[in-house]
């Protein structure tokens, strides 16, 4: 039994070493070669990604600055429009001062002319 299961790990220890000399023979590039591809793979990946960033900032950007210019001119043409609204606000109230102020010029020249009336009555009679 003993016998068997060393035989397995001598097994096991010879197909690893057959394994990795055949690797090794078959491999289409060697470690350093294999290493240099990874590092320029990576730095593609990289520069792919940053263009792409880059292109991604441009737009929000530009997007941004769309944004900004129609707020401008949103808060330009509110400015304009409250302006007239508190304009015609400002004659209505003038124009409403003036009426009153006429109501009561008349009404004070009423009562004026009740009491030259009530004393002309008062001094005749």
């Amino acid at each position: 039994m003993a016998d068997n299961g060393g035989r397995f790990f001598e097994g096991l220890v010879i197909g690893g070493l057959l394994g990795f000399a055949f690797g090794i023979l078959c491999a289409p590039k060697s470690g350093s070669e294999l290493r240099r591809q990874i590092a320029d793979g990576s730095e593609d990946l990289y520069k792919q990604a940053s263009d792409q960033l880059g292109e991604i900032g441009n737009k929000t950007t530009a997007k941004l600055a769309e944004i900004k210019d129609k707020t401008e001119t949103a808060i330009g043409d509110i400015k304009d429009k409250s302006g007239e609204v508190i304009k015609k606000a400002s004659d209505s109230v003038q124009q409403t001062k003036d009426q009153v102020e006429r109501k009561l010029q008349e009404m004070a020249g009423q009562s004026t002319q009740v009491l030259v009336d009530d004393v002309e009555s008062a001094t005749s009679g």
